[in-house]
């Protein structure tokens, strides 16, 4: 992955025009993950220009709230990745105007690859997706 040879961990931490996570992007998702035990977490509630058919959020960005929060939980365990598999789950549709729970976290890694999993949920406790992923290491910290 010839892109990353000349990043640094430094350049990977604050990624301000990322669409999931980044604070400059006008268009994006702008989601603030937490570290809480050994889980990334975030809410997110998604309005009506994020659906795909009506009132119900787009499911490409159900697969980004996962991917993200995976790929959050990953780093937080002290790898910088990129997503190399994600399978998603779809159980319920996530209505637009109700808040979503994510949350994530590590459940293996060899030497080069990290698996997590994660999961979205409305408040009520009703699952709308979950997933899991196998991450390429890019870094990982001392």
């Amino acid at each position: 992955m010839s892109i990353w040879k000349e990043a640094s961990p430094q350049d990977l931490k604050e990624l301000p025009l990322c669409f999931a996570c980044g604070k400059d992007n006008t268009i994006g998702l702008r989601l603030k993950f937490r570290h809480e035990g050994d889980k990334a977490v975030a809410e997110f509630e998604p309005n009506e220009m994020h659906q795909g058919w009506p009132k119900v959020m787009h499911g490409g960005l159900t697969c980004t709230l996962l991917d993200e929060a995976i790929g959050y939980a990953v780093t937080y365990s002290g790898f910088y990745v990129v997503t190399a598999k994600l399978e998603v789950h779809y159980r319920k549709p996530a209505p637009v105007d109700k808040r979503l729970l994510i949350s994530a976290w590590v459940k293996s890694h060899t030497q080069r690859t990290v698996e997590g999993t994660g999961e979205i949920r409305l408040e009520d406790g009703t699952l709308i997706a979950d997933g899991i992923a196998t991450m390429h290491i890019i870094y990982k910290t001392d």
